[in-house]
């Protein structure tokens, strides 16, 4: 970082091959996006420090484009939460709306990105869990050599998004998220809560359901928790057994398996009020797929 009153050098590519050659030639550079995060967490006397080079990203018109199709939503990393929410708000899977209208202010959701909110890493955003949850991918972009001394070409590829950070797998150092794709796994039914545990007003967990419900069966389920730390909270077996159960659950069925749950691993084998309160709003999102149908 420099000092706050040296004013950067700001350059504004018009694609993202542009962007990524212009990363690879300025090494402490960086993109900008919404610029939300960097503004809330560096200010230091009033300004805001900013690295020498920054690459704003706004010209780049390939990453704020939206569309649908049969497979889903493909989404650009450049779009704003707040045009996010009316281009999505009859498209998006369930829960997902919620998700975004509960992020900061309109003014904030004006400014932040798509991308920015998914590249987030202590806390994540409140959008990642989610699009894990639905099995959402990324397309990234990256510069790669062809050999030892052959010279840096644009290449990309798509991943899951569970596997941004994976050091080998995941986004590589100067790449950028394009693009999200949002499969369409037919979901009809969700919900999405934020919890503020008492006595510890920093810290906010996050909690995500999804269901399918085919006249009076709950053909698929998936829920996930969340503090925006840790690996999500989430229990597959759990998810697995509730399939194919006919609806409303009994409260002694519901009891019954959700007392064989089993998901303490680490990170989280020390923390049980976050089972009890993932448990507990299960528990609820399960009388509620029983009442949508009644």
């Amino acid at each position: 970082m420099i000092h706050k009153h040296t004013v950067p050098q700001i350059l504004f590519p018009r694609t993202v091959n542009e962007a990524l050659e212009l990363m690879e030639s300025e090494r402490d550079a960086v993109f900008w996006a919404g610029g939300t995060a960097l503004a809330g967490s560096d200010i230091r006397g009033g300004t805001i420090d900013l690295p020498k080079v920054v690459l704003a990203l706004c010209l780049v018109e390939e990453l704020s484009r939206a569309s649908r199709s049969e497979q889903g939503l493909e989404i650009g990393a450049m779009i704003n939460l707040d045009r996010l929410a009316d281009i999505g708000r009859n498209s998006f899977p369930p829960a997902m709306p919620e998700a975004i209208a509960g992020i900061g202010n309109r003014p904030l959701r004006c400014r932040a990105t798509f991308g920015g909110n998914l590249m987030m890493s202590h806390p994540w955003g409140d959008l990642r869990p989610l699009l894990q949850l639905l099995d959402s991918n990324v397309d990234i972009r990256f510069m790669r050599r062809r050999g030892k001394r052959g010279r840096p070409v644009p290449a990309g590829r798509k991943i899951p998004l569970a596997s941004l950070d994976d050091p080998v797998d995941g986004l590589p150092r100067g790449g950028l998220i394009t693009r999200v794709n949002i499969p369409d796994g037919g979901w009809n039914f969700g919900r999405f809560a934020k919890i503020r545990p008492t006595g510890n007003p920093g810290r906010i967990l996050r909690f995500y359901a999804a269901a399918r419900i085919e006249k009076n069966m709950l053909a698929e389920f998936r829920a996930a928790f969340s503090d925006g730390r840790r690996a999500i909270l989430r229990d597959r077996e759990l998810e697995t057994s509730m399939a194919g159960r006919r609806l409303p659950l009994s409260r002694r069925e519901t009891n019954a398996v959700l007392e064989e749950s089993d998901i303490m691993n680490d990170p989280w084998n020390s923390h049980a009020f976050e089972k009890q309160r993932y448990l507990g709003l299960i528990r609820e999102f399960l009388i509620e797929c029983g009442e949508r149908i009644t």
